[in-house]
C-alpha cells in the first residue's frame, strides 16, 4: 500500500506522541491559535476538506489538538492566576485612597475575569479514548438493559473488534483528506 507524504506514517512523521506529520502538527498549530479550517488550509496551501477531514475523523489529530488546546487555556489560566496578587494589592491600595477610581475599576474587572475560569476543552488527549468515546455512543444508540448477548443479536460486535472497525473507518475517512488537490496559488492564472 503506497502512502502519501501527509499521512502519519509518512517519513515526515514528527517523533510526537501521536505521530503526525508536519503539516498535521501546523494545521493543530494554527487551529488551536484561532484559525478556522479554512484560514488554516489557505496558510498551509492545503484543501479545507483536508483539514477539516482531519479535525473530525482522525483519533490522532484530534487528541494532538486537545492537548494543544489544554496547554494554550492552561498557560492562559496560570498567567492571569499569577496577576491575582498584584490585583489584590491594588484594590488594597485603592481602597485606602478614594480619589483613585480608575485602579478600583481595573483591579475588580480583572478579579471579575478571574472569577470561575473557562474548562479545559473536554476532547480527551488521548486517541483511544476518542475511538473508546465513539465506540461507546454507538453501543449506547441501541443498547437496552441486556448485556453481550443482545448486541450480538442487534449485530454489533464484540467490543475490541468493534473498536478495531471504528478505528479503520477513521483511518479511511482521514485518508481522504490526502487525496484531496491543493488549492492552486493565489497568484495563479485562472484556469
Amino acid at each position: 500500500m503506497k502512502t502519501s507524504a501527509k499521512t502519519p506514517t509518512s517519513s515526515y512523521a514528527r517523533s510526537n506522541p501521536h505521530g503526525l506529520s508536519l503539516m498535521q502538527q501546523n494545521a493543530v498549530d494554527l487551529l488551536a491559535a484561532g484559525q478556522n479550517d479554512t484560514e488554516t488550509a489557505e496558510e498551509l496551501n492545503l484543501n479545507r476538506v483536508t483539514v477539516t477531514r482531519w479535525r473530525l475523523y482522525s483519533p490522532e489529530f484530534r487528541a494532538a489538538l486537545a492537548d494543544r488546546r489544554a496547554a494554550i487555556w492552561g498557560a492562559a489560566a496560570d498567567r492571569l492566576r499569577a496577576l491575582l496578587p498584584k490585583a489584590i494589592d491594588e484594590l488594597a491600595e485603592a481602597l485606602d485612597e478614594a480619589d483613585m477610581p480608575d485602579r478600583i475599576n481595573v483591579a475588580l474587572a480583572l478579579l471579575k475575569l478571574a472569577g470561575p475560569l473557562p474548562p479545559v476543552p473536554a476532547e480527551p488527549p488521548d486517541p483511544e479514548d476518542i475511538v473508546r468515546q465513539i465506540v461507546e455512543l454507538e453501543r449506547d444508540r441501541i443498547r437496552t438493559s441486556c448485556d453481550d448477548a443482545l448486541d450480538a443479536m442487534n449485530g454489533l460486535p464484540a467490543y475490541i473488534e468493534h473498536m478495531e472497525t471504528v478505528r479503520k473507518r477513521l483511518v479511511r475517512m482521514s485518508a481522504l483528506a490526502d487525496k484531496e488537490p491543493a488549492p492552486p496559488p493565489a497568484d495563479a492564472p485562472p484556469t
